[in-house]
């Protein structure tokens, strides 16, 4: 007859249990310190930011705007004011190709590219070809002062270092700017 409150399956069961939890602890701490050092690590802190540098823009060529996948380049609207039609145009500009905007590894790097006179700056972001650059703002507001800046955009790049290939990586930054335009205070 057994008894009710004791383990009849013997030392080996027991054993095989204990082998079952230290490998599952093994394979927990694994991923705890190796994985997600890899996937998340740098993530969630706050990057050290560089002062914004001073780049010029130039019209995007059709090959530029094409391969950074962005509005295409003199693009024409409409806009309809009392039964005249009015035309407005949007171009899209990238900076300069011989400099372009390092940003070191786990640090933040801002720019802000200014539309030329009569035009106002509607979108913007970056183009790279790397995937461990992380746009983390893009806006008309200046990120360190919250002001409104019509003409400028300004964009914030995080060098995340996402897929474990790391070291100070280049980008370009692109806004697209449109025209005539009267602004109301």
């Amino acid at each position: 007859m057994e008894d009710a409150g004791r383990d009849v399956r013997g030392p080996d069961h027991r054993r095989t249990r204990a082998r079952i939890g230290v490998v599952a602890g093994l394979v927990s701490l694994g991923l705890v310190f190796g994985v997600a050092p890899t996937v998340g690590d740098g993530l969630n802190r706050e990057a050290a930011i560089a002062p914004a540098p001073d780049v010029g823009t130039v019209p995007a060529t059709r090959a530029q705007v094409a391969a950074a996948d962005i509005a295409s380049n003199g693009a024409v609207l409409s806009a309809v004011k009392r039964s005249r039609v009015k035309p407005i145009s949007i171009q899209s500009r990238i900076t300069d190709s011989e400099t372009p905007i390092i940003t070191e590894e786990g640090k933040g790097t801002y720019v802000r590219l200014v539309c030329p006179d009569g035009a106002v700056a509607v979108s913007g972001g970056m183009f790279a070809k790397v995937i461990n650059l992380v746009t983390s703002s893009s806006g008309p507001n200046n990120p360190a002062s919250g002001a409104y800046t019509p003409r400028t955009w300004w964009v914030t790049v995080v060098n995340a270092n996402i897929d474990g290939q790391g070291g100070p990586l280049g980008w370009r930054g692109v806004v697209n700017c449109m025209s005539p335009v009267k602004l109301k205070k």
